[in-house]
C-alpha cells in the first residue's frame, strides 16, 4: 500500500472529490481518445467507451468488495468507493461490473475460483473479464502459464505512479515483467496485513510501559513482547484451567507465526541476482525468531492459541481476556463498539540492531490486481485501472485510513504512527504467495502442535521446495520468453 500523508485538510479533499462526481466530462467520439488531464496527476487518454460494461472479477478463499456499490451510503467507506465507481463511470462512459466468487480449496480440487476461471478463459479465447482481484495462492500460479497481462507492458497503465504499490512491484516483477501487483485501486492489499493489537484498559491496570514509546525508539523487540506477555494472564473463574474464560497475555492467531519470520527481516524467498525465486528461509534469525516465538506460544499460562477452541476471537478480545492479539488489519473495524480503548503495533523486530520493522501480508487472505492476457482492449483496460486507481488513492484510501481505521475504530492519534510504519514496510513474500514447499503452511502446523523442531521440519521439505522453485522458474522462464515473442 502505497501510504497517503496525513493532512488536516483530508476531510475537505475527500468531499471535493466526491462533490465533482456529478460533473459531467464532455464526450468524445466512441473510440476516439485524446490526451487530457481528468484530475492533477492523473494523465491518461480520456475517451467515451460507448457504455462498455468493465468486467472485473474478485475471487479467492476471502473477496474483497471494492466496485460492488450501487448507490451512496451512511458509511464512509462504501460511500467512497460508490463514489470513486460513479466518477470513473461517467468520466468514460462506462459500466462497471464486479463479480464476487468466494470458495475454498477441497481434498479434489485445489485452485481457487480466481485461477478456474481465468485458466478457462485463456484456453477458450475467452475476454470475460478485463481486469481481475484474485487470491495470492491462484495469481501466482497464472503467472508462469501465460494467462496473464505483463501489466509494465500496457501503454495507458503507468506502474510507477504513485497509486500503484511500488513495494509490491518490486517484490513480483521478474526478468522485467509484471503480471500481478497491488495499490490503492483495492483495500485488499491492507486489509490482509499483520498487525497487533493491545489492550489499553490492561495496559493502565498493571502499569505496564508506553509500547508505541518502545516501537519509537526501537527497543520494541521479540524480547520485550514476550516478557510483558507474562504479566496479565489470571485465572478468572478460578477452576485451576486456563482456557477460554480466562485472561492472557497473548491472544495467538494460527497465521502470526509466518509474520513473524517477516518480521525478524527474512523471507521464504528472495528473487535473486538472477531474476530467479530463491529459497531463503533457513537461516540463524529465522531459527532465532522462532525458537523464541514458540516459548512464549508453548506456555499455556500466559498464551491462548484459540483456534483449537473457536473459530474467531473477537468476542474474548472485547471482554478484555487478553492484553495482545495476533491479528490483521480487517479486524479492527470490529472493535468499534469496545467498551475497552485499544491500539495497534507493528510486529516487534528480533533485536534492536534490525533497522526496520515488518509486517507481513496474510499470504491466505491475500489477493492481487492482475489483467487477463485474453482482452478486447488493452488500452481501454489500463486507462481504467489507472483511473480506479487515482481515485481509489484520492476518494477511498482517506475514507478507509483516516476515518474506517483511525477516525471510527483505533482512537488514538498515536495508531496513526504505527500504522506508517506497518504500511510502509509490508512484505510481500513470494515463497508464502508461491507456496514453495509449502513452509508457511508446515509452519501453521508447527504452531499448532507446539513443536519447536523447525529444522526437522524445514528438511523434511527441502527436496519438494527445491523442485518447485525449479520448475516454477523454468516455466516463469519460457511464460517470459513466449510473452516477449
Amino acid at each position: 500500500m502505497k501510504r497517503l500523508t496525513l493532512f488536516a485538510a483530508s476531510a475537505v479533499l475527500l468531499c471535493g472529490l466526491l462533490a465533482s462526481c456529478s460533473e459531467k466530462t464532455p464526450p468524445v467520439t466512441s473510440g476516439e481518445t485524446t490526451t487530457a488531464t481528468t484530475e492533477t496527476d492523473l494523465k491518461v487518454p480520456t475517451a467515451d467507451y460507448g457504455g462498455h460494461t468493465f468486467n472485473f472479477l474478485s475471487a479467492g478463499y476471502i473477496t474483497y468488495n471494492d466496485f460492488d456499490f450501487e448507490e451512496e451510503s451512511s458509511m464512509p467507506l462504501p460511500n467512497a468507493q460508490y463514489k470513486r465507481r460513479r466518477k470513473v463511470e461517467e468520466d468514460f462512459k462506462v459500466t462497471i461490473k464486479e463479480t464476487l466468487d468466494t470458495s475454498y480449496p477441497t481434498a479434489s480440487v485445489t485452485a481457487g475460483p480466481g485461477y478456474m476461471k481465468l485458466i478457462t478463459n485463456y484456453t477458450s479465447g475467452d475476454a470475460e473479464y478485463d481486469a481481475a482481484l484474485i487470491a495470492g495462492y491462484d495469481v501466482s500460479g497464472l503467472s508462469y502459464v501465460g494467462a496473464l497481462y505483463d501489466m509494465a507492458s500496457i501503454d495507458t497503465l503507468d506502474l510507477s505512479n504513485s497509486w500503484w504499490d511500488q513495494n509490491a512491484n518490486k517484490s513480483f516483477t521478474m526478468k522485467g515483467v509484471t503480471f500481478f501487483t497491488t495499490g490503492d485501486i483495492t483495500c485488499s492489499d491492507n486489509d490482509a496485513v499483520n498487525i497487533i493489537v493491545f489492550n489499553k484498559a490492561l495496559q493502565q491496570q498493571y502499569g505496564l510501559e508506553n509500547f508505541y514509546d518502545a516501537v519509537g525508539d526501537g527497543t520494541w523487540t521479540m524480547d520485550k513482547f514476550e516478557t510483558i506477555s507474562r504479566q496479565v494472564s489470571e485465572d478468572l473463574n478460578q477452576d485451576g484451567q486456563m482456557d477460554q474464560n480466562d485472561r492472557f497475555g497473548l491472544i495467538c492467531w494460527d497465521d502470526s507465526i509466518c509474520a513473524i519470520v517477516s518480521a525478524a527481516g527474512q523471507r521464504c524467498c528472495i528473487i535473486n541476482d538472477a531474476d530467479e525465486m530463491e529459497l531463503t528461509l533457513y537461516n540463524e534469525s529465522t531459527v532465532s525468531a522462532l525458537e523464541n516465538y514458540m516459548q512464549l506460544v508453548n506456555d499455556k499460562t500466559h498464551t491462548f492459541v484459540y483456534k483449537r477452541v473457536m473459530s474467531d476471537a473477537t468476542s474474548i478480545w472485547l471482554n478484555n481476556q487478553g492484553l495482545f492479539w495476533t491479528t490483521r488489519i480487517d479486524v479492527v473495524p470490529r472493535f468499534r463498539d469496545m467498551d475497552s480503548d485499544f491500539g495497534i503495533l507493528p510486529y516487534p523486530k528480533l533485536t534492536e540492531a534490525q533497522t526496520d520493522y515488518y509486517s507481513c501480508l496474510a499470504p491466505w487472505n491475500s489477493q492481487f490486481i492482475c489483467v487477463p492476457v485474453i482482452q478486447e482492449d488493452i488500452d481501454r483496460t489500463g486507462v481504467l485501472l489507472e483511473a480506479l486507481g487515482y481515485y481509489g488513492q484520492k476518494t477511498v484510501l482517506p475514507a478507509y485510513y483516516d476515518v474506517n481505521l483511525v477516525g471510527q475504530s483505533s482512537r488514538d492519534e498515536e495508531s496513526e504512527a504505527m500504522l506508517d510504519i506497518i504500511f510502509g514496510n509490508v512484505v510481500y513474500d513470494i515463497g508464502y504467495i508461491y507456496r514453495i514447499g509449502p513452509y508457511n503452511k508446515e509452519l501453521i502446523y508447527m504452531l499448532r502442535a507446539g513443536d519447536t523442531r523447525f529444522t526437522s521440519r524445514y528438511d523434511s521439505l527441502l527436496g519438494r521446495a527445491e523442485s518447485s522453485l525449479k520448475t516454477i522458474n523454468t516455466a516463469y522462464t519460457l511464460a517470459v520468453a513466449d510473452w516477449q515473442k
